[in-house]
C-alpha cells in the first residue's frame, strides 16, 4: 500500500465513492470538490485507489474532515487508521492556536474517530452536530452496492 498526499483524479474519486456506496456524482462535481480540499491523502494498491481522506476549510483556523473512505474490499486492514494518522499529522502541522477542527461521524462510527483525539459534541464546546435538511440528496445507487458508511 502506498499513502500519498496526491489527490485522486475525478474519475478515481467517482469510482471509489461508487464502490463504497456513497452515491453518484458527475466528473465536474468531483473535480470542483477535490480542488476545494485544504488537504487530501490517498491510499493506493498497485496504482488502484483503495482509500481516500480529505479536509475542507481554510487550512489555518477552520478544518472539517469531510471524507474518510475505504474500498469495501480493503476494510478492516488498518487502512482507515493510516489515513487518519496522515490527517491528524496535517492538523498538527497546519492548525494555529484557536483552530476549530470538526467532523460529523456516521452513526456508529464515533468510536473510530475517538481513537484519534475527537470527542462527541454534546459534551464539548460546539454542541450537537447538525446538518442542513434542504441539501440535495445524493443520487441513489444500485441497492446491491449500497453499504453504510
Amino acid at each position: 500500500m502506498v499513502l500519498s498526499e496526491q489527490p485522486p483524479t475525478p474519475a478515481e474519486f467517482i469510482d471509489l465513492r461508487a464502490r463504497a456506496g456513497w452515491g453518484r456524482i458527475d466528473e465536474a462535481t468531483a473535480r470542483r470538490s477535490l480542488q476545494a480540499a485544504a488537504f487530501s491523502v490517498s491510499l493506493r494498491r498497485d496504482d488502484r485507489l483503495v482509500g481516500f481522506a480529505r479536509v475542507m476549510g481554510d487550512g489555518v483556523l477552520y478544518f472539517y474532515l469531510a471524507d474518510v473512505v475505504i474500498d469495501p474490499e480493503f476494510r478492516g486492514g488498518g487502512h482507515g487508521d493510516a489515513l487518519m494518522r496522515a490527517i491528524t499529522g496535517y492538523f498538527d502541522r497546519a492548525a494555529l492556536p484557536g483552530a476549530t477542527i470538526t467532523l460529523v461521524a456516521m452513526p456508529g462510527r464515533e468510536s473510530f474517530y475517538e481513537r484519534f483525539g475527537f470527542v462527541r459534541c454534546p459534551n464539548g464546546p460546539f454542541g450537537d452536530g447538525m446538518h442542513y435538511t434542504r441539501a440535495p440528496a445524493p443520487e441513489p445507487m444500485d441497492s446491491s452496492t449500497v453499504e453504510a458508511r
